[in-house]
């Protein structure tokens, strides 16, 4: 079975029990002895790690055990890079608290690709914008980014509130209306949620000021109005 690697925790003296998620479902098991340095599944200890995992087939025990495991991929792996680093952490914890345990194996592909671009080079910032755009969907807080969210006009956008739920054009907007955004973050917010993959074209148009301003809301609109703090965001947002 291929499994992503969410999180692990102690289990007795030198056993883990991990959870993670394959394109099936959630799941959680043990690997025996994987707290020891010498272990053979030391690796799994790393968040995010892709392995091919097979179980033994004994129902003495509460929780699946590894009876043997393969390395795919760990993104830990070699990595100094800080920024990487902290994008692995926040792909993380996006992962682990975005979704319920019911629906995060929705995120796998999604999780791999991402991982992927990351690894290829692709740009940080961007590579979290798309995915936490992507998570967003998948945890059905949708936002309306092809036309405004009142009466459906394409043109004219003046604003996107992230507390209506989209974009708001000129006819439509009031006195209460916020426009902290400029054109060109409007454009970053279409982007992201529009994105097919992470190939990332013409990014060139939008600097870290914009990037730093979008990942900002998105941190509001995920704290405040999806109900979800993703901590790690902030040291994202600062090491732009």
């Amino acid at each position: 079975m291929k499994v992503i690697i969410l999180s692990k925790s102690s289990y007795k003296e030198k056993d883990c029990i991990y959870n993670a998620i394959s394109q099936d479902g959630f799941i959680s098991f043990m690997a025996k002895g994987a707290q020891d340095p010498k272990s053979k599944y030391v690796w799994l200890n790393n968040p995010l790690t892709i392995a091919d995992v097979e179980f033994l087939q004994d129902g003495r025990y509460k929780h699946k055990v590894v009876n043997n495991a393969t390395l795919i991929s760990s993104p830990m792996l070699g990595a100094s890079d800080y920024d990487y680093l902290i994008s692995i952490g926040v792909l993380t914890e996006i992962t682990r608290n975005l979704l319920s345990d019911e629906e995060k194996h929705l995120a796998f592909g999604e999780c791999e690709s991402a991982l992927n671009a990351l690894r290829s080079g692709k740009d940080h910032c961007m590579v979290v914008l798309v995915y936490l755009a992507k998570l967003i969907k998948l945890s059905g807080a949708e936002l309306e980014v092809n036309q405004c969210i009142h009466c459906g006009a394409r043109n004219n956008i003046v604003a996107f509130s992230f507390e209506d739920g989209g974009f708001i054009c000129e006819n439509c907007q009031s006195e209460d209306t916020v426009k902290d955004l400029s054109g060109t973050q409007m454009k970053l917010i279409r982007y992201i949620f529009r994105a097919k993959d992470y190939s990332l074209p013409n990014i060139e148009m939008f600097s870290d000021d914009d990037k730093k301003k979008i990942l900002t809301r998105l941190k509001e609109f995920t704290d405040d109005i999806v109900g979800v703090r993703l901590n790690s965001l902030d040291t994202l947002i600062s090491a732009k």
